[in-house]
Parts: structure tokens; C-alpha cells; sequence
């Protein structure tokens, strides 16, 4: 069975469940095969040609007003979310326009752009529980929130719907460079600033530094920018492509150091990195999980032989 993916690799799965709606459930207790694999819309993971386990499909598409907050479907399109909380009144997530991808995903690795992140506005995660084969209702200090991260990681929940806690006024952070650049490029006056405006200015900057994966196959974000103690490397050191978290931590754009040793780097016709992004890996077509493994791994070893710095890659890699 072919497993749905935005890289355009060819892969496929001993077994694929599709879980469409509520009565479906029944089936993940039947489960038997021990090596599964969750997908979402398929943006954020680089797949071997076949995958030996059961691929679950959650579908799942309900958005439900409960009290103060709003339960959606773990199948729901992130983009639909994004618009649906523009006409709804619920903000916030605005700088998180545009990211590919469903709203099951969204937790597993704490999105994030622009200055937000989706933890800030989840109350609570509904998922099963592989190990215990129990349904359960995580709250978000159990999510174990961190950047790009969370206990979803760990592969033994599948998530199901997402609880958020939108504001009830909007209150813009336009404090991203990229973000507060384009605002004054743009003529925007930050005082006349509504969501719209915000979310459709978000969506200007990601198209024109980033492929669409339905004409240049991709995973988006390759590498997650590193996080480095701000005294291991000198004030001049990636000036401008760098961001003070605090007084000790600083987060560097994986981006720049990527174009440092781009001149170095032997890549397969098969793939480019983007002329507008060098942090988005392009499968130009035919290309391979070995191929893409073997450059992600010459990338990091020169930055962190060159810089001593370690690149994580972001996108999950399902080797079997």
C-alpha cells in the first residue's frame, strides 16, 4: 500500500488503517503489530521504500466549541484551522499561517514560526495510548512541551483530537525580524494591524522563501535552528542570522551555516537545496532514502567539523 508523503518518495506499508471517525476506534485495541506508524498529511517525514508495520491514517475532521475552548479533529487540515479561527473571532496563531501539515501533527513536534508556538494555545491532547491500549486525555504540562519537541515523540500515543485555548483579543507578536521587515516594507502600520492582515502577510513571506511540496516535493524545514550556549562563540560570529533567547542561550539559523558549506557539499542530481531556503531539501525526482540520509549526514558532519556545531534534523526518519 502507498503511504501518502509530500517528498514524493516511493514508499509503501505492509498494512495501512484508515480511522474515519469515532466507531473506528475499536479498531486501534485490536491492534496487533507492534511497528506502527501515525501519519498525518505526510509533510513532515522522509520514508524508506517500504515500511514493514501498519501505517495509521487519522481522519478525523470534527472542529466542536466545548465551554471555552475548541476540540478539532486530528485530521483536520491545518489551514482550515488557521481559517477557521479567522472567522470565528479565536486568536493567536496567526504567525503559524501556512504551515503545512494536519492538526494531529501539530503537538508531536510543537510547531512553531514566527516568533509563536502551538504549545502556548493547546489545554489538552486526547490520544490512545499504544502501550496500555487505553484511551487518555493528556494535559498540556503532561505534553512535556519543548521547542520542536514533546512527549509525542516517543511514538506511544496516537493522537486523535487537540483541545485548544485560543485569545479572545488580538494581541499581534510581530517582534520576528522577517515578520517586522516585511511589515515596514509593506507600509503596514502595526497599529492597524487584524488578524487577516497578519495571517495573509505570514503567508507572503513563507511563499516567497518556500516551494510548494505539490510542484517541488519537500519536507519544509530540514534541520530545526541549533540552540548554543552564547559564550561558546564570539559577538561576530552569524551576526544577523542569529537570536538572543535569553542571556545564555542563543538560537543560530541552520540556514546560514548550510550556505557556509553549501560550495562543499556533493549532492545527488536527484535533489537540490532551494535557491530561495537552503534549510528546504527539494527531490527533484527519482531521488532515494538513501540518498537524502547520506546528504543530511554530509551536511552535518562538515558544519560540525567546520563550527562544532551539531544540526538536528526536523522531519521524523522512518528507516523500515
Amino acid at each position: 500500500m502507498n503511504i501518502p508523503n509530500s517528498f514524493g518518495l516511493n514508499a509503501n506499508a505492509k498494512n495501512l488503517v484508515y480511522i474515519d471517525n469515532l466507531d473506528d476506534l475499536s479498531i486501534l485495541k485490536s491492534l496487533n503489530d507492534k511497528n506502527l506508524l501515525i501519519l498525518g498529511a505526510g509533510t513532515n517525514v522522509i520514508l524508506n521504500d517500504h515500511f514493514d508495520g501498519t501505517v495509521i491514517k487519522i481522519n478525523l475532521k470534527d472542529i466542536d466549541i466545548i465551554d471555552d475552548h475548541i476540540s478539532v479533529g486530528a485530521g483536520v487540515d491545518w489551514a482550515d484551522l488557521i481559517e477557521y479561527c479567522l472567522s470565528n473571532n479565536l486568536y493567536g496563531i496567526e504567525n503559524l499561517t501556512h504551515i503545512p501539515g494536519s492538526v494531529g501533527a501539530a503537538p508531536i513536534q510543537n510547531i512553531g514560526a514566527y516568533g509563536v508556538e502551538i504549545s502556548s494555545y493547546i489545554l489538552s491532547v486526547e490520544c490512545f495510548n499504544v502501550i496500555s491500549k487505553q484511551f487518555e486525555t493528556l494535559a498540556k504540562d503532561e505534553c512535556q512541551f519543548a521547542y520542536r519537541d514533546s512527549i509525542f515523540k516517543l511514538k506511544n500515543y496516537i493522537i486523535l483530537k487537540v483541545n485548544f485555548l485560543f485569545d479572545k483579543t488580538f494581541e499581534p507578536y510581530i517582534g520576528y525580524p522577517a515578520l517586522t521587515n516585511f511589515l515596514v516594507n509593506n507600509s503596514i502600520n502595526a497599529n492597524s494591524l487584524t488578524p487577516k492582515i497578519l495571517s495573509d502577510s505570514v503567508k507572503k513571506i513563507r511563499n516567497s522563501k518556500l516551494p510548494d511540496p505539490k510542484i517541488d516535493p519537500n519536507v519544509g524545514s530540514i534541520f530545526k535552528n541549533p540552540l548554543v550556549n552564547t559564550k561558546d562563540f564570539s559577538h561576530d560570529f552569524l551576526i544577523g542570522h542569529k537570536w538572543d533567547l535569553d542571556k545564555s542561550i542563543t538560537k543560530l539559523s541552520a540556514a546560514r551555516l548550510i550556505e557556509l558549506i553549501k560550495s562543499e557539499l556533493d549532492i545527488p542530481d536527484t535533489l537540490r537545496l532551494y535557491e530561495k531556503h537552503s534549510l528546504v531539501l527539494v527531490n527533484n525526482g527519482g531521488a532515494t532514502f538513501i540518498e537524502i540520509v547520506n546528504l543530511l549526514s554530509q551536511i552535518q558532519n562538515k558544519i560540525f567539523q567546520k563550527f562544532n556545531i551539531e544540526l538536528i534534523v526536523e522531519p521524523e526518519i522512518i528507516s523500515s
